[in-house]
């Protein structure tokens, strides 16, 4: 495997990531070791199963969902429908989803992060 391809999140904050040697302040998406900021999204409570687009689109088969300061769940039917299309996705705070995806990252696992900064 490639180490250089195993990025990880080297530090994180109630209020910022660092990623890349790069910090983040704003919502962001990592998808195969590359970070989009802003990652544009309405409240957690409020998504929609079309604001997930980016990871289906992608085909992500597993996806950290890290909410903010606090784990939030989108409603249920969006959870419903990312399972039907065999997209895992695991709902924790984003402090936790930085550690998750540290761990898998260190696995040469490929997860998504989708990772709220409030």
């Amino acid at each position: 495997m490639n180490m250089s391809t195993n990025a990880l999140i080297e530090e994180r904050s109630d209020t910022k990531i660092k990623f890349k040697g790069i910090w983040y302040e704003q919502s962001s998406l990592i998808l195969d070791n590359e970070i989009t900021s802003p990652w544009k999204h309405p409240k957690v409570d409020l998504m929609k199963t079309e604001d997930f687009s980016i990871i289906i689109d992608q085909q992500s088969e597993l996806v950290l969902f890290g909410t903010g300061r606090i784990q939030i769940f989108p409603p249920l039917s969006v959870i419903t429908d990312l399972q039907k299309m065999n997209i895992g996705i695991e709902i924790m705070d984003t402090k936790s989803a930085c550690r998750t995806f540290n761990i898998l990252t260190s696995e040469y696992r490929n997860p998504t992060a989708l990772l709220v900064v409030d």
